[in-house]
């Protein structure tokens, strides 16, 4: 198996990293061979254009099994516990679209200008694919993308009301739409650093968001050992 973890930045998934340098062959930099699989590396960058174009580039060169997104996301659930990883099973840009002199917002479909059932759309929204017969033992959630992080309450409150989302992130759903555009089987897992509120990065747990993110992703490489 080749299996592909990509993330916005190394510090997201650098324990990661660290668990591979010791416990795995290191065949090169960001590439390791542990549990007779092939493991990968990607970094791409923040933001939708970043990750579009660096997952497609690497996936062009490099035939993928398995791809999984893992980044730290903020949470529209104030009762969410900071830290708590998720397994994004949909997802969808939240801001592509018009805006209207009375503050109301018309993403592309609303506006008719792409078919939200067209492939790899169904009702608008981008879907995971990963399956196997070892389970991801992790709760679901519906993410959104964003070119700009929600700070603003009224801009909270229009995208929870619109899309009902749990998670909110600025590459979810450019990561789902390569891999099902390649046909490559993949996975978002997110941790929640902190609530989606007016911005305010002393209510932030970073730190202990990346620490759950990461022993989830050592656990999953572990699950899946001969397995997928």
């Amino acid at each position: 198996m080749k299996i592909l973890f990509v993330s916005a930045t190394l510090a997201e998934i650098i324990p990661l990293c660290q668990f591979l340098d010791i416990e795995a062959t290191k065949i090169k930099d960001y590439h390791y061979s542990l549990f007779q699989n092939d493991i990968y590396i990607l970094i791409t960058g923040p933001g939708i254009m970043s990750m579009t174009f660096s997952l497609s580039t690497f996936c062009t060169i490099h035939k993928i099994d398995l791809a999984v997104n893992a980044g730290i996301a903020g949470s529209f659930d104030t009762s969410c516990v900071l830290g708590s990883v998720y397994n994004v099973k949909k997802d969808r840009i939240a801001d592509l679209g018009a805006e209207f002199p009375d503050g109301s917002f018309q993403d592309i479909f609303e506006m008719n200008l792409l078919d939200k059932n067209v492939f790899p759309y169904n009702d608008g929204w981008l879907y995971s694919n990963f399956h196997s017969d070892v389970p991801v033992d992790l709760p679901e959630a519906t993410g959104v993308t964003v070119n700009m992080v929600s700070g603003n309450i009224e801009t909270i409150e229009k995208i929870k009301l619109k899309y009902h989302a749990n998670i909110e992130s600025m590459e979810g759903s450019a990561f789902l739409y390569v891999c099902n555009v390649l046909h490559i089987p993949c996975l978002q897992i997110r941790s929640v650093s902190n609530h989606v509120e007016p911005r305010n990065k002393e209510n932030w747990k970073i730190q202990e968001a990346i620490k759950n993110l990461n022993l989830t992703l050592i656990r999953l490489l572990k699950d899946w050992k001969g397995s997928i």
